[in-house]
C-alpha cells in the first residue's frame, strides 16, 4: 500500500492544502484533493510470484494487485495512448523506409542519383532532426502545449509525405529530408517521454518495447506497400510505381494525426484533460506517478542546465545513445547485399529485394516485445548484454564475410535485435532521473540530437554506398562500438545502484518510512513455492 507521505508530494506539486489521505473500508487508500476522493495507486505493493513462473509476467499487463480503478486507468491508457504512440512512431518509419525502398525500386535510376548522394538524403534528415530536436522536447514537456503539439506536426509531415511522389530533383530531396527531419522530431522522444509521464516504471518497459517495435512494423509494411506499388501502380497516370509509394504513405498518415487532435491526452497536469479520461482518473494518474517518486513539470532555466552538466546521468545515456545509434545503421541494409547479388548473379528480383528483408523486422518486432518484458523479471543488466553479445556476434561474421549462406541470412536477422536496445535505454533514463522532470526531458533530447549529429555522417564516412555491401572497415567500427556502449551502460548501473543506496540512508538516517519514492535497482522480491522470501539478485 502507497504511504500517506503521497499527500505532501501532491502539494508539493501545484495543489492546494485541501488534501486528506484516508482508507476505505476495503483498505484502499484515498486521497481527497479538493474534495474528490482519489483511489491512489495499488502498483506498489508487490505481488507474489513464484520463481518458477516468473517469465508468465511476460503477458500480465494488468497485475492482479492492481485495483479495478487502477487496472480501468491502465487499459485506457493502453488503448489509446499507446496505440497513438505506436502508430506515430509506425508512420514516421513507415515514411523512412519509404525512401529506402524507392531508392532500390526504381528511384536511383529515373532521378540520376550517383555516388554518394543516397547517403546524403539521410545526413540532410539528421541535420534537421538534431537541430529542433531538443527544442521540441523542451515544448512537449510544457503541459499547456503537449497535447496538440504532437498531431500538429504530424500533420504537417504528412503533407510533406505526398509531396515526395513530386520529387524530380537530388536538391528536392535534400530540402524536404530536412524538414522531414524537423517535422518528426517528437515522434520517437517525445511518445517515449509521453509513455514514462503516465506509465509507472513496473509497466513501462513492455510497452516501451511494443511502441519501438512499431518501428520495425512500418519498415516491413513499407516493403510490402513497395512491393504491391510496383506490381499494381506502376504506371499508372504516368507514375513509377516509387511515386506512388509516397502517396499512399501520405494517406496514412494524415488520418493518424487528424485522429491525434480528438485523443491525445497530454501529460497527466494537462488542463483541459482529454475527453476520454475523467477527472478521478486524471487525478490517479498524478497520483500513480507521485507515488514512485516522479516530479511534475516546473520552470525551465539556468539551473536546470547545471543540473544537467554537473550529474553523471547526462554523460552515460548520451554516449551510450551515440555509440548504439552509429551500430545500428547495418540493421536496414540487407538490401545492399540482395541487389548486389541481383547484379552479379541475376539471384533476386526486385519484388524479392523488397520483401526478403521484412523478415529482420519481424525479427524485431518479436524479439523487442518478450526481450523488453523481460527487463522487470531478471536483472536488467543481464538483459542488455545478452542482447549486446548477440549484435556482437553478428558484426563480426559480417567483418569475415566469406561465410556460409545461411549464416550471412542469419547475422542480418539477428540484427534486428537492435529493435531491444532503445525501449531499455530510454525507459532506463527515464527511471533514474524520475525526480527531475525538465533534466530528464533535456537529456532524453540531448541523447537523439548527439546522437543523430554523428549518425548524420556516420554512414558516409564508416559505411559508404560505394563499397557496398562488404564493409570490411565500417563492421570493425561497429565492433568497437559495440563494446564501448555495453561497457558505458555497465558503469551507469553501477552508478545507479550507488546513488540508490545512498538514498534509502539518507532516509534511513532520518527515520522516514516513506521509501515509496526510490526504486531499488539491486533486489527485488518474489515468492517462491514453499512460502518463502528470496531475493533476486537484479542489476
Amino acid at each position: 500500500m502507497v504511504s500517506l507521505g503521497l499527500a505532501e508530494r501532491l502539494k508539493a506539486s501545484g495543489y492546494d492544502d485541501k488534501i486528506e489521505p484516508v482508507q476505505d473500508v476495503e483498505g484502499k487508500t484515498i486521497v481527497r484533493v479538493n474534495g474528490t476522493e482519489v483511489v491512489v495507486s495499488s502498483a506498489t505493493q508487490k505481488p507474489n510470484r513464484s520463481l518458477w513462473v516468473a517469465w508468465m509476467y511476460i503477458f500480465d499487463w494488468y497485475p492482479s494487485h492492481y485495483s479495478k480503478e487502477e487496472k480501468k486507468l491502465v487499459r485506457k491508457l493502453d488503448c489509446v495512448l499507446l496505440t497513438l504512440c505506436c502508430l506515430c512512431f509506425y508512420i514516421k518509419w513507415l515514411d523512412q523506409n519509404a525512401l529506402n525502398s524507392a531508392y532500390w525500386s526504381g528511384m536511383r535510376e529515373e532521378l540520376e542519383i550517383k555516388g554518394n548522394e543516397y547517403s546524403l538524403f539521410g545526413t540532410f534528415y539528421n541535420i534537421g532532426y538534431m537541430i529542433f530536436e531538443i527544442p521540441s522536447m523542451m515544448i512537449i514537456s510544457r503541459p499547456q502545449f503537449a497535447r496538440y503539439y504532437v498531431p500538429t506536426m504530424e500533420t504537417l509531415w504528412s503533407v510533406l509525405t505526398f509531396t515526395q511522389s513530386r520529387l524530380s530533383s537530388v536538391s528536392q530531396i535534400y530540402g524536404t529530408r530536412f524538414l522531414l527531419g524537423v517535422l518528426e522530431t517528437p515522434a520517437a522522444t517525445g511518445s517515449i517521454y509521453l509513455l514514462t509521464s503516465w506509465y509507472r516504471s513496473d509497466e513501462v518497459f513492455k510497452r516501451a518495447g511494443v511502441w519501438y517495435v512499431s518501428s520495425n512494423a512500418g519498415a516491413m509494411f513499407s516493403g510490402y506497400l513497395q512491393t504491391a506499388s510496383y506490381r499494381g501502380l506502376n504506371g499508372v497516370h504516368g507514375m513509377s510505381g516509387w511515386r506512388w509509394l509516397f502517396i499512399v504513405d501520405g494517406c496514412i498518415s494524415i488520418s493518424i494525426a487528424i485522429a491525434g487532435f480528438f485523443l491525445y491526452p497530454g501529460l497527466p497536469t494537462t488542463q483541459p484533460r482529454v475527453w476520454w479520461l475523467t477527472e478521478e482518473e486524471r487525478q490517479l494518474a498524478v497520483a500513480r506517478m507521485q507515488s514512485q517518486g516522479t516530479k511534475q513539470s516546473s520552470k525551465i532555466g539556468k539551473r536546470m542546465l547545471k543540473r544537467v552538466f554537473t550529474h553523471w546521468h547526462f554523460y552515460v545515456a548520451v554516449l551510450t545513445y551515440v555509440f548504439f545509434q552509429c551500430t545500428s545503421y547495418v540493421g536496414g541494409q540487407m538490401q545492399a547485399w540482395l541487389k548486389k547479388e541481383a547484379d552479379l548473379n541475376g539471384t533476386y528480383s526486385i519484388e524479392e529485394i523488397n520483401l526478403i528483408p521484412t523478415g529482420v523486422q519481424g525479427l524485431a518486432i518479436v524479439a523487442g516485445v518478450l526481450i523488453t518484458s523481460l527487463v522487470m523479471i531478471y536483472p536488467l543488466w543481464i538483459v542488455f548484454s545478452c542482447v549486446t553479445a548477440i549484435l556482437l556476434f553478428s558484426n563480426i561474421c559480417l567483418r569475415i564475410w566469406y561465410i556460409p549462406l545461411g549464416l550471412h541470412f542469419t547475422c542480418y536477422y539477428l540484427l534486428g535485435l537492435t529493435s531491444c536496445t532503445t525501449p531499455i535505454l530510454f525507459p532506463w533514463l527515464s527511471l533514474v532521473m524520475r525526480d527531475d522532470n525538465e533534466a530528464r526531458s533535456f537529456t532524453t533530447g540531448a541523447m537523439m540530437t548527439i546522437g543523430w549529429a554523428f549518425f548524420s555522417f556516420y554512414p558516409i564516412t564508416v559505411f559508404p554506398i560505394l563499397e557496398a555491401p562488404q564493409w570490411t572497415k565500417g563492421y570493425t567500427v561497429n565492433i568497437v562500438f559495440i563494446i564501448c556502449y555495453w561497457t558505458i551502460f555497465m558503469i551507469g548501473q553501477y552508478l545507479w545502484r550507488r546513488e540508490e543506496q545512498t538514498k534509502r540512508f539518507d532516509i534511513n538516517k532520518n527515520g522516514s518510512t516513506d521509501t515509496d519514492e526510490f526504486v531499488k535497482p539491486e533486489a527485488v522480491q518474489v515468492e517462491i513455492g514453499d512460502g518463502k522470501e528470496a531475493k533476486e539478485t537484479r542489476g
